[in-house]
């Protein structure tokens, strides 16, 4: 039992080896790839050459020991198709030829035959390096002929009537209005600002809120300046907090401003105002005049239509 151990041995030794012999003919076809926009076709042939004939003597060996393991034949059958690519590769680059696979074909075949003997193939081999040592050009295989360039008709193209589009009655865009709205909003919330931040410099100290909304002369003007101040307090450029068991709004600061934007957290303080509260206000903080000079808006007829 034990020379069948030794030739399995010897065998697999036998395996190592030519896949290493196999992964150093692909190392060297990678290189030959790279030399292929550099040097020039002949040399690129010679190298192809040398690594066709290794891969040969190394097949050969594999088939005189009757390998069952795929893989060698599937390394031997990927340096061959890098063969190929290499030389069509080296072709393209010399541009003195057009590779044509199916005259190539031809050829070896008319010598090989279809025995397939792999004598033929190294005579193959040693004639493919003899023609490329006597020329650096390499013969096109579909020989001579003259080109005849044909002329590019360039289309016409025809220019297209532009139609005139029909304009319907002129309307008024109804967003110059929303603009126009809009920009009135923003000046009046800023005006509001300046005065809080004026009324709070001046004091040193939070404004209460129902003073500092309260109009005592009117009781709906005081619910329009609730809402501006809730503008402010929305937009996160006023804080609300209590202040002696006063409810009190004061500027925010920069760093609060900051941490604002960085937090995504919705706080809302839900308030009620009504008529006895108004007056209550009015008594309480014994108003004479609203605390905020706001401009209250006056719709005309065109903007009401």
């Amino acid at each position: 039992m034990e020379p069948p151990a030794s030739e399995s041995h010897k065998s697999q030794i036998n395996a190592l080896e030519r896949r290493k012999k196999y992964n150093e003919l692909l190392d060297y076809g990678h290189e030959l790839a790279l030399r292929t926009q550099t040097e020039d076709a002949v040399g690129i042939f010679q190298g192809v050459s040398s690594i066709l004939i290794q891969t040969d003597q190394l097949h050969q060996s594999m088939a005189a020991e009757k390998m069952e393991n795929a893989s060698e034949m599937c390394i031997n059958v990927q340096v061959v198709k890098m063969g190929h690519d290499l030389v069509g590769a080296a072709l393209q680059k010399s541009e003195s030829t057009q590779f044509c696979d199916e005259e190539l074909a031809a050829a070896i075949k008319a010598i090989i035959g279809d025995s397939g003997n792999p004598l033929q193939w190294l005579h193959i081999g040693e004639l493919g390096v003899k023609s490329f040592s006597m020329s650096k050009q390499s013969p096109c295989l579909l020989g001579a002929f003259e080109l005849e360039p044909v002329q590019v008709e360039k289309p016409v193209k025809e220019r297209r009537r532009r139609q005139r589009q029909e304009l319907g009655d002129p309307r008024k865009p109804e967003t110059v209005v929303k603009l126009n709205q809009e920009e009135t909003d923003a000046r009046k919330l800023q005006g509001v600002m300046e005065q809080l931040k004026a009324i709070y410099e001046e004091r040193r100290q939070p404004i209460p809120y129902f003073e500092l909304i309260t109009d005592p002369t009117d009781y709906m003007n005081t619910v329009d300046t609730a809402f501006q101040i809730s503008f402010l307090i929305r937009d996160g450029a006023v804080a609300l907090e209590t202040v002696d068991d006063l409810l009190s709004v004061r500027p925010t600061t920069s760093s609060e401003k900051q941490q604002n934007k960085r937090t995504d957290d919705n706080v809302q303080a839900i308030l009620s105002l009504n008529f006895a509260k108004w007056q209550s206000a009015v008594k309480q903080f014994r108003l004479k005049r609203p605390l905020l000079a706001i401009e209250r808006d006056t719709l005309n007829a065109s903007q009401t239509s």
